[in-house]
């Protein structure tokens, strides 16, 4: 009994280190076949990495929003993202100035972490023309400082004032200023001889701001002041495009001195507007301006009034502009298309960005014209019309 159960161990033993010695085959032959696959993929280069630095950083490039456009700080979407992909890819981003010359203050990030991501992007971007974007209010001014030492690389700036500001120092690149401006401040740019296109948002207040007006050939003016609106364009006597947005409402009815025109020379497109949420101003403003070269006009219908295409005749005839364009945007309820394009025959391209809410007939739009029409064209006939003159520095 005792032999036999030995015996069996014995077979037993035998029958594992068959299989043993088989599966040591296997594996040596699957180890010699692993260092064969080894080898051709260390052989093996991805097309990627075969590319030229130069290439590879032209491809970055295009990652990132058109400049001067502004990549996130962090996250899908920034540069920082590309460091961390390989090491040759962090090399070449670390090594392409370009891809850290656009940068964000935001408020979402720590007022200290902001400051450090500035000095790290600003440095990245060695000697590259610099676009920032300012809107931080936590530690307002402790950031502010850290613009200072790269003022001379500023060329797009967007910056919410919340205190008196002015840079000194030359601003040899700065092309473009957005300025959002909510209080009484005094805002001084000097030195900025490339400066040609501003955007002034100022719904509060009548703050004190000084820019090479005359320089600028693009302006957006988002303003609650008129009399100041006025101030500043009269010292902008080189613009071509003109965005202009009043906040409020416009009494017609108001006088004001001689002398309050604006002559435009050579603006050639308009485009006029309300402020988000803010009244219908019409159109008492109009009068004030002189835009002989004007060819392109943008406005929405209610700033019309009850009598659009009257009015609009009247001044056009003042202005005696050649208009190649009238585009009515917003919602439109007091003129029917035919209407519009009948009246102004001689305009060759006229555009809806809406279709019309309500019809209204050519005699609908004649009982309207005797009391607002009369308003305005004894109104745009008045040599003492005007506005009060409010000091804008130049």
């Amino acid at each position: 009994m005792l032999n036999a159960a030995l015996e069996a161990d014995r077979t037993r033993i035998s029958d594992i280190e068959a299989q043993i010695l088989h599966l040591e085959r296997a594996i040596s032959a699957l180890r010699a076949e692993e260092k064969i696959v080894q080898k051709r993929l260390d052989s093996y280069k991805y097309p990627v990495l075969t590319l030229p630095n130069e290439i590879v950083s032209e491809i970055f490039t295009h990652f990132l929003p058109i400049y001067p456009g502004f990549p996130p700080l962090a996250g899908t979407g920034s540069p920082t993202s590309l460091t961390q992909i390989c090491r040759k890819w962090r090399e070449i981003t670390l090594a392409t100035p370009s891809l850290w010359k656009a940068i964000i203050f935001d408020d979402g990030l720590p007022w200290k972490r902001q400051g450090q991501i500035f000095d790290s992007w600003a440095n990245r971007s060695g000697s590259c023309p610099l676009s920032i974007r300012f809107r931080s209010r936590d530690h307002y001014r402790e950031l502010l400082q850290g613009l200072v030492p790269h003022l001379a690389r500023l060329e797009y700036l967007e910056i919410h004032v919340l205190s008196d500001l002015t840079l000194h120092g030359p601003l040899p690149h700065l092309r473009h200023l957005d300025l959002v401006i909510k209080t009484d401040q005094i805002v001084v740019f000097h030195d900025a001889p490339l400066l040609r296109t501003a955007s002034l948002t100022s719904v509060i207040g009548s703050p004190n701001i000084s820019l090479p007006w005359i320089q600028l050939t693009r302006l957006t003016l988002i303003i609650s002041n008129f009399n100041q609106c006025i101030a500043i364009l009269r010292q902008t006597s080189n613009l071509v495009h003109c965005d202009l947005q009043l906040a409020g409402m416009f009494d017609r009815r108001h006088s004001a001195p001689p002398g309050a025109e604006v002559t435009l020379l050579h603006l050639e497109s308009l485009v006029l507007d309300r402020y988000s949420g803010t009244t219908v101003i019409g159109l008492g403003y109009a009068p004030f301006f002189n835009l002989p070269a004007l060819r392109t006009l943008h406005m929405p219908e209610p700033i019309f009034g009850a009598t659009s295409t009257a009015m609009l005749s009247s001044l056009l005839s003042k202005w005696g502009c050649a208009l190649q364009e009238l585009r009515v945007t917003g919602e439109r309820r007091t003129v029917f298309d035919s209407v519009f394009r009948a009246a102004f025959p001689g305009i060759p391209e006229i555009h809806f960005d809406t279709p019309y809410s309500k019809e209204t007939t050519v005699d609908e739009e004649d009982e309207g014209y005797s009391e607002d029409e009369r308003d305005f064209e004894e109104r745009n006939a008045d040599d003492t019309s005007g506005v009060e003159s409010e000091s804008v520095s130049e």
